[in-house]
This record gives C-alpha cells, structure tokens and sequence, in this order.
C-alpha cells in the first residue's frame, strides 16, 4: 500500500477517534486498518495514534502530520475530479447510501445493468434507512425520498414517490372502512419510525387541511414490515407507492387503498451528492442513469402509474 493509499486511512482513524468505526467505513478489516497505521509509523519513525483496547488519540506529530495530508489528500481527489470530466469513462470507487426498501426492491434490480456498462468501476452500495453523513462517512451519492433537510448537498429529482393508506380486506371486514380522517383514532394506525417529516399524517381535500397522528400497536423503521403486519390484517399504514405495486397486483384484492378521495402531500425521490467544483465523471453518470431508469417514460413509472 503507497502512500497515497493509506491516507484515508489515517484520515478516517483521525475522524472516528477508532480503529473499529473506521474500519466498518472503510470497509476493511479492524487488522488491515491497524497494520497500514503500524506500517506508515514505521516509515516514519514516529507514532502517529495513542492507542489502547479503549481508546485512539492523536500524538502531537500525529495532529501535524494527519493536518499535511488532509490537504494533500484533498488537492488529490479534486486534481482525479477535474481530469475525469475529459473521460467519458467511469473508473474508481463509487460508494452510494439507500433506503433498504426502495434499494432492495428496485435499485438493486437495476445496478447490475449500470456496472456491465462501466465495468471499470468498483461500486459500494449500502442499505440504510436512516440519514448517512455523506461528506464524513465517505459516499458518493445517497438516494433519499420524502423531504429534505436543508443542507450543502446537491439534490437532482428522480421520480414523484406517491403513498396511499392502506388496510386489508380482512381488517376492514372486522373493524370497519373509515371514510373521514376524524375517523381514524378509532383504528389501529401503524407507524414509520424514521418518517423525515414527523409522525404526522396529512391529508387536502378540496383546499382544506386534515392531519392525523398515528397512534397503534406497531411501530417499525421499515415499510416493507409494515406492509407485511397490514396485509395479516394488523391495522392500517400508509405505505408508498414503489413497495405495494406488488401487493396490489395481486388478484385476492387482499391490500384496499383507503380515503381515496382525499389527496396526499406530493413526495419526491432524489438523488443527493455533495456539492463539488468539478463534479466526478462516475456521479453525473450514475445520476444520468438513474434519472433514465426511474424518471419519465421509464418501465418503473409505467409500473408506479398503473395502480
């Protein structure tokens, strides 16, 4: 490993303040992590990192030398930037954060038909509902859905993300459909835990505001688990679009969108990079790809559109 290489390295180690998180954001193994510290202290004849099995600080050379190669590892990822907007091909490492739902069921599907066409490229892709911290834990690009938090990031719009409520039939047969949101607190109503909007459910009908806060047996920090006690007849939810497609095609009619005839505020699916001078050649055509497989007159919208 050059020199070059392990920067990242010592960089993450500095940030985390622990050889385990840096690590598992690297993902690498805790050994190799502690021999590229152990082998550049070598070099250098000095320590770098105090350590212990609890804890990691800096040394007074280490807090000199990690200032050095922060900048120089900077330049040289914005220097690799600037020349990659003359390539029209993608190489490096992309590493991309999303949700687990949307990503399993269809991002998944469709990143091996990115990677045979730029086959040169490494792609970490990584599956978690909860916000990530591009910038400090090393991604690319983030695929979000719902609001955004006002940040630094760049955000480019990929598909609208619609949501329903939705009961099965069984539970309507035994509790009964309610047809206003006033109606609601009498029902079961089954909760996203990371919804980024808050716990609130919001509804318009004709101009006018409606607003229910989902109070249930069941709160899960994933829609699919939700969409599994709904269907098993544990209460209702509000679940979008892109995961009850399946269900909903179903012929037993099992899964019943319910006040229909009130509207939903309009969500959005994106995709989210830091802002950068010269963007890297691989986002703008991961972005583009995305923006070909789930935006206007793609198989995914055809699909969304037909329920």
């Amino acid at each position: 490993m050059n020199d070059m290489n392990v920067f990242p390295i010592l960089i993450a180690v500095t940030e985390h303040l622990s050889i385990t998180k840096a690590a598992k954001t690297l993902n690498m193994t805790k050994s190799a992590v502690s021999k590229a510290i152990q082998g550049v202290e070598e070099k250098l004849g000095i320590r770098l990192f105090h350590r212990t099995t609890r804890s990691v600080s800096l040394t007074e050379e280490g807090i000199v030398y990690i200032g050095y190669i922060r900048e120089s590892y900077k330049l040289a990822v914005m220097a690799e930037e600037a020349v990659s907007q003359f390539s029209d091909k993608a190489k490096g490492r992309i590493k991309i954060s999303a949700p687990m739902s949307f990503g399993t069921l269809h991002l998944a599907k469709i990143m091996p038909l990115f990677m045979q066409k730029y086959p040169e490229l490494d792609v970490q892709l990584l599956f978690d509902d909860k916000v990530t911290d591009l910038v400090a834990e090393g991604y690319d690009l983030a695929i979000r859905i719902g609001e955004l938090p006002d940040s630094s990031l760049i955000a480019r719009q990929l598909s609208p993300c619609h949501s329903q409520l939705y009961a099965s039939s069984e539970y309507l047969d035994k509790y009964g459909e309610p047809m206003q949101v006033s109606e609601l607190k009498n029902h079961n109503c089954l909760s996203y835990s990371l919804y980024q909007a808050g716990m609130e459910w919001v509804f318009y009908q004709r101009g006018k505001k409606y607003s229910h806060i989902p109070k249930g047996s069941y709160r899960a920090n994933n829609s699919e688990a939700l969409l599994q006690a709904v269907l098993q007849g544990i209460g209702i939810a509000l679940l979008p679009h892109f995961i009850t497609q399946t269900a909903l095609s179903n012929t037993d009619k099992k899964l019943i969108p319910i006040l229909t005839h009130f509207d939903l505020p309009e969500h959005f699916i994106y995709a989210v990079y830091p802002d950068k001078k010269n963007l890297p050649r691989k986002i703008t055509l991961f972005v583009d790809f995305l923006k070909e497989q789930f935006g206007v007159n793609s198989d995914y919208q055809h699909n969304i559109e037909k329920e």
